[in-house]
């Protein structure tokens, strides 16, 4: 039986063929002019399982047929020789000739073996998502696909992708430049840490490998259903935020494979050691400081130093078990780039021996700043300042009752408001805050306020002793503002509070801005009385009436004269064409060269001054 093979393929297939004549012979010129029939299965060579739905064809003449299920096929050809075509998904193309006599039916039989098959390459991504990071809206709000926000998953956070550049002391810089990048706000970025403020600054001490997502929000109000989140965390919803969602993400099989348990001393050892414990804590708030690295400080007897760490557990303790007793020991501990004091240990204790208890050593860090509150009393009514105002301030657990007299030493903080209505309260710990403001003519108020780290809060204080209910938004009002850094720096605030006890200039604060959502700055300016806006040509000027014979004010931009009010120019732009509104920090307005401070006082200005600072 002849058996022939044309595949080039590597997997060749091995192709039987059994060819059976049957029927009578018939003379040589009628057989020359009949079709031959063929009838043939396709099997599997290994199995011998039959092959359904391949396609058997002969391309040559344009005829083809599918096998079914038992691998059955038939064909009706020319005499001559053939090539047959088998293709399968499974198995590939197969080719053969096959020659088809014209004195009878042709049997075939086609045994084949499977072959890989070449197909596009395939990509499948596969993305494990947290439950945790599930639960608090991660996803939901990255599939929002917001352009001002940013979002880090725990894949990003292991590859330490743009802008997680090497671990995360550098990652938290660069994210909240991001946050200042991505946001058309005049707000500081705030940062919240699974779902609660960051006062004390414990962003940059968070190693990477415990954040299980960050969330970089520019504008924070324009993403669905994370403002709301925002403000329950004592946070502002328009401010630009970073969200730290934290170790909570991991398994609970991750947190025990990454829980720091605590050495035990040997009792196996013939010197019993020196066991030094304690822990290590934030010096002004007393918080546990997780993880924190403690080293030890060991002067060996013949003078020789050297040292040896240990890491504090998730609660803030720590514990040296092996410590020789005849050596000099110091320790102390560095978190997020800061340290403590040495704290020494041997010398001041008894010689220790098998039954001596361990040696108990708390140590501080100084992470936390002191924060300030600084404020003003208006009456509401008649916009005033009002003196004598009583001002108490006490934690959030302990917050007073507005009106209530006499409060105790553990209420807090207590003080009055000066001839101005300006009160201050500074080196607080931070946190929240019960204020609590009240006046026997002009009314009461109360609320919480923050805190921060670092920084100073302004408070307005409006009395109403009157309010009218059936007006909207009637009654006494405290609103509170976290100063923005680089205002403080420039020395905005001071000059501020100088001027609302002098009457020097009019000043426009990141907030009052935002609250007059303004599409140039003269929209802005024009907001002080006695400022006007003359627009003899297509570029408009600010006049300062009140400045005798003056026409034009200056304007600084950042420290910096950028229109001298001597010599205008039309041709070079007005205040409009120097910035927009949402690249605008604050501003400051002065009338009349008298009232300019010292740092924008000149021959030049003498028509008053605009100085405004960008973010």
């Amino acid at each position: 039986m002849p058996k022939t093979s044309r595949n080039p393929a590597p997997l060749r297939a091995a192709l039987l063929v059994i060819a059976a004549l049957a029927g009578l012979a018939l003379p040589r010129s009628a057989a020359s002019q009949q079709p031959v029939g063929i009838a043939g299965r396709l099997l599997d060579a290994g199995t011998r399982a039959p092959i359904a739905a391949a396609l058997v064809s002969i391309p040559a003449l344009d005829v083809s047929t599918l096998t079914a299920t038992d691998g059955a096929f038939q064909l009706v050809v020319p005499p001559g020789s053939h090539t047959f075509e088998i293709r399968h998904i499974g198995y590939g193309t197969r080719t053969t000739e096959v020659e088809a006599r014209a004195d009878g039916t042709l049997s075939l039989e086609f045994l084949i073996e499977p072959a890989a098959i070449e197909v596009a390459p395939l990509e499948v991504n596969v993305e494990w998502r947290p439950s945790y990071l599930e639960q608090v809206g991660f996803y939901e709000r990255r599939a929002h696909g917001n352009p001002r926000s940013r979002f880090y998953d725990p894949d990003d956070i292991r590859r330490g992708g743009d802008p997680l550049i090497v671990g995360w002391r550098i990652m938290n810089d660069s994210i909240l430049n991001l946050s200042r990048a991505t946001s058309f706000s005049l707000c500081t970025p705030q940062i919240l840490i699974d779902g609660r403020r960051d006062r004390v600054g414990f962003m940059t001490g968070l190693a990477y490998h415990r954040i299980g997502g960050v969330e970089v929000h520019g504008e924070p109000h324009k993403v669905p259903g994370l403002e709301p989140l925002i403000r329950a965390g004592g946070e502002d919803g328009y401010c630009p935020t970073v969200l730290i969602w934290t170790r909570q993400w991991l398994t609970a099989a991750e947190l025990e494979e990454r829980r720091i348990v605590l050495c035990e001393p040997d009792p196996g050892t013939d010197r019993a050691p020196l066991v030094v414990e304690g822990t290590v804590t934030d010096a002004l708030t007393g918080l546990l400081l997780p993880r924190a690295t403690v080293t030890a400080w060991i002067t060996e007897p013949g003078g020789r130093e050297r040292e040896k760490e240990t890491t504090a557990d998730d609660n803030g303790r720590f514990r040296f078990c092996d410590l020789d007793p005849r050596t000099g020991v110091k320790i102390w501990a560095r978190y997020a780039g800061l340290g403590g004091e040495l704290a020494p240990v041997s010398g001041e204790t008894a010689p220790v021996t098998a039954d001596t208890a361990p040696v108990t050593r708390d140590l501080v860090i100084p992470i936390a700043r002191h924060g300030h509150v600084a404020g003003r009393v208006f009456d509401r009514q008649r916009g005033e300042p009002v003196p004598g105002a009583e001002i108490r301030l006490a934690t959030a657990e302990a917050a007073p009752t507005p009106g209530d007299r006499g409060p105790s030493a553990e209420a807090g903080y207590t003080t009055m408001s000066d001839e101005h209505g300006l009160f201050a309260i500074p080196d607080l710990i931070p946190g929240d805050y019960g204020l609590a403001v009240s006046h026997p003519d002009a009314g009461v108020a109360g609320d919480t306020i923050p805190v921060p780290s670092g920084s100073t809060v302004d408070v307005r204080v409006e009395l109403d002793p009157a309010p009218d209910a059936a007006s909207p938004g009637a009654g006494p009002r405290i609103v509170a503002e976290r100063r923005h850094p680089r205002l403080t720096e420039v020395g905005f605030y001071e000059r501020r509070r100088e001027s609302a006890t002098r009457g020097r200039g009019h000043f426009f604060t990141p907030e009052r801005i935002r609250a007059l959502a303004p599409t140039r700055l003269t929209d802005i300016l024009t907001e002080v009385d006695g400022l006007r806006e003359v627009c003899p040509r297509q570029t408009c000027r600010l006049v300062s009436p009140p400045a005798r014979r003056c026409s034009h004010m200056s304007v600084f931009l950042n420290d910096t004269l950028v229109i001298d009010g001597r010599a205008w120019d039309f041709e070079q732009g007005g205040v409009d064409d120097l910035a927009a509104p949402h690249e605008i920090v604050a501003i400051e307005v002065y009338l009349r060269a008298v009232s300019l401070p010292g740092e924008f006082a000149a021959p030049s200005n003498r028509c008053g001054a605009i100085v405004i600072w960008s973010g």
